[in-house]
C-alpha cells in the first residue's frame, strides 16, 4: 500500500516545526504529530494559576536563526521580541553589581568600576569571539561535514571551510583555541577581576555537566555571548512578548499555511519498520500511519532506545547512544508574586535597570567547580549559580495588575541523587534556593503568591527530555558537528534508513535555532535529489 505522507514528523517542538514548513514548501506530504494539547514541547506558555501566563520552559529568544525568521515570515506574522537594557544584571556576595550593557561603551564604563584593565580587555574579547563567530556562524545553517567521509555533501562542506579558512585565518586559530580550551583558563588569560570572571564563568556550565576548569568549556562563552540573533545584531536577546509559546503558535500557523498537517493529542508509540527500513509510526492508540520517511524531533535516547526496536539497529551505535552525555543540572523554579522584589544595597523607588534584565547571583570560580564536583557526586550543591528574570516587567500582560512573574534557574543540581529522590528533596531545595535569593532580595519569600518547581526529573516527565536536559545532551566538543549525538550522523540521517533526526540532539545543538530541523529538511531535499531515497 503506498505511503500516505511523504514524512511523518514525530513531536511538534519548534525544530520538528521548522523542519515541516521547509518540507512542505518543497513539495513533501507532512504530518506533525505533537503528543501535547499544543505545539511548542518545552516552548510554551501555560496558565498554572489563574491571570498568569508563564514560559516554564525556555524563557527567553535570542538564538533563533535569521534565515528560519525571514522565510516563516514571524515577524510579519507578529512575533514581538522586548530587548532589555541592561541585557544582564550581576550581584555579588559583597554587595556590588555590574550592569552588562548591549551597547559595547557602556558595558565597559561599567566594567571599568571594577578593573580599567579589564574594560579594554573585554573590548579585545567581545572583538575576538565576533570575529569567531562571523568564521563560524554559516555553519549552523547546513550539515557540518565529516572529514571521515568522502561523500559530495562532505567534500562540499569541507572545501566551505577550507575557502572560509583562508578568509578567517585568525579566526579559525581562535575557534581550534577557544574549542580546546577550559573557560577557567581563557577568563584567566584576559581578566584580573575575580567579579569580572566570575560574570562569564558561569556560562560554561549552563546545561552542562562538567566546570569551568573541563577543556574545551571556553567554547560556550562564544556561544551564549555573541551567537544570539535575535534583532539580527549579535550579542541580542530578549523576552517574547505574549510568551515564548507564541514563537511555536507562529511557527505552526507558517507550517499549516505552506500544506503541513499537525495533530495534537497524538503520541507516538513507535517508529514502524520493514525490511530494516522506516516505513512510518505506530500510535499510543495503535493507529499506524505509514510514511516513506519518519523525522524524530525527540531526543537521540528517546528516539533509539525508545521509539526505535533495539533490534533494528547495531550494537555499536547503541552502545553509543547510551553513553551520550544528556543529563540536566539545573532546576527551574516559577514564582507569581505581589511586588517586584528589591536588591538590598541598590536605591531607588518603582522599576530598576536590572528589573528589566536577566538577573544574575554570581559565585566565584572556586565556588562553580566545586558545585559542579556537588553535582558529579549526585549531590544538589548548596550554593548554586543562579539565573533570574521578570518578564512581567516588559509585558505586564502575562500577570494580573500589581502583580508578577518571576523565573529562576540555579545549576548544579544533578538528575541523579546519591541519596533520596527528586520527589522527597525538590521543595527543600527550592525553599533553600528562595531564601538564598532572599539575602539580595530581601522582599522576595514573602511576596510569592505562587510557585511551580521543575526540577531535571520534573522536566523530563513534562517535556519528554531525557534526563531533564534542555539542550538534548551536553554541548561538549566530543558533542558538537559531525559527532553530534554520534559519529556519522553529522546529516541527520540515521543507521536505520528512512529515518532522520531533526531536534536539538543534532548539530548545530540546543537552544531555539530552528537549525537542525531546517538541515534536516534540507538533507532530505538533497537525498531525494540525489536519488537516495527509495519509494
Amino acid at each position: 500500500m503506498a505511503a500516505k505522507y511523504d514524512v511523518v514528523v514525530v513531536g511538534g517542538g519548534h525544530n520538528g516545526l521548522v523542519a515541516s514548513f521547509y518540507l512542505a514548501r518543497w513539495g513533501f506530504r507532512t504530518l506533525v504529530l505533537e503528543r501535547n494539547d499544543v505545539v511548542g514541547g518545552p516552548s510554551v506558555t501555560k496558565t498554572p494559576w489563574p491571570g498568569y501566563q508563564v514560559s516554564s520552559g525556555a524563557y527567553a529568544l535570542g538564538l533563533l536563526r535569521p534565515i528560519v525568521a525571514r522565510d516563516m515570515r514571524l515577524v510579519q506574522r507578529g512575533l514581538r521580541v522586548d530587548l532589555p537594557d541592561p541585557q544582564h544584571t550581576n550581584f555579588y556576595a559583597d554587595g556590588r553589581h555590574l550592569y552588562l550593557h548591549g551597547d559595547l561603551e557602556r558595558a565597559c564604563e561599567e566594567i571599568a568600576r571594577f578593573s580599567k584593565r579589564d574594560a579594554e580587555a573585554f573590548r579585545r574579547m567581545d572583538a575576538e569571539l565576533a570575529e569567531i563567530a562571523r568564521f563560524l556562524s554559516p555553519m549552523f545553517d547546513r550539515a557540518a561535514p565529516d572529514p571521515r567521509k568522502c561523500g559530495p555533501g562532505d567534500l562540499l562542506g569541507l572545501a566551505r571551510m577550507g575557502l572560509r579558512a583562508l578568509r578567517f585565518r585568525r579566526s579559525m586559530i581562535g575557534a581550534a583555541a577557544v574549542f580546546s580550551t577550559s573557560a577557567e583558563k581563557f577568563l584567566e588569560q584576559r581578566f584580573e577581576s575575580e567579579e569580572i570572571r566570575s560574570a562569564f564563568a558561569w556560562q560554561a556550565m549552563d546545561n552542562n555537566s562538567v566546570g569551568p576548569s573541563a577543556a574545551g568549556t571556553a567554547h560556550l562563552l562564544l556561544h551564549t555571548h555573541v551567537m544570539s540573533e535575535a534583532s539580527g545584531e549579535s550579542g541580542n536577546w530578549g523576552f517574547v512578548r505574549g510568551g515564548m509559546g507564541r514563537v511555536p503558535a507562529l511557527m505552526a500557523e507558517a507550517a499549516l499555511e505552506a500544506g503541513v498537517e499537525i495533530r495534537t493529542n497524538a503520541e507516538v508509540e513507535r517508529i514502524a519498520t520493514r525490511n530494516g527500513r522506516a516505513v512510518g509510526v505506530v500510535m499510543q492508540d495503535g493507529e499506524e500511519i505509514s510514511a516513506r520517511v519518519v523525522f524524530s524531533n525527540a531526543d537521540p535516547k528517546r528516539t533509539f532506545l525508545g521509539l526505535v526496536d533495539a533490534k533494528e539497529l547495531d550494537e555499536s551505535f547503541l552502545a553509543t547512544i547510551r553513553s551520550y552525555r544528556c543529563e540536566g543540572t539545573s532546576i527551574r523554579i516559577n514564582l507569581a508574586v505581589g511586588e517586584l522584589p528589591r536588591v538590598k544595597g541598590v536605591p531607588g523607588d518603582g522599576e530598576q535597570p536590572y528589573h528589566r534584565s536577566m538577573i544574575w547571583i554570581d559565585r566565584s570560580l572556586d565556588e562553580l567547580e566545586r558545585g559542579a564536583q556537588d553535582m558529579k557526586n549526585g549531590i544538589p550543591t548548596p550554593a548554586p549559580h543562579v539565573e533570574m528574570c521578570i518578564p512581567t516587567v516588559s509585558d505586564p500582560s502575562l500577570a494580573p495588575p500589581g502583580k508578577h512573574i518571576i523565573i529562576m534557574d540555579a545549576v548544579c543540581h544533578p538528575y541523579r541523587l546519591r541519596e533520596g529522590s527528586w520527589d522527597e528533596i525538590r521543595d527543600e531545595v527550592a525553599d533553600r534556593i528562595i531564601r538564598q535569593m532572599g539575602e539580595y532580595m530581601p522582599n522576595l519569600p514573602g511576596s510569592i503568591l505562587h510557585r511551580e518547581i521543575l526540577c531535571p526529573l520534573e522536566i523530563e516527565r513534562r517535556f519528554y527530555m531525557t534526563g531533564g536536559h534542555h539542550l538534548h545532551g551536553d554541548m561538549g566538543p566530543d558533542q558538537l558537528l559531525f559527532l553530534r549525538p554520534a559519529p556519522g550522523l553529522r546529516g541527520y540521517r540515521t543507521p536505520l534508513p528512512g529515518l532522520y533526526l531533526c531536534g536539538s540532539g543534532a548539530h548545530p545543538g540546543g537552544g531555539i535555532t530552528g537549525a537542525p530541523g531546517r538541515n534536516c529538511a534540507r538533507q532530505l531535499w538533497w537525498d531525494q535529489k540525489l536519488g537516495r531515497l527509495r519509494h
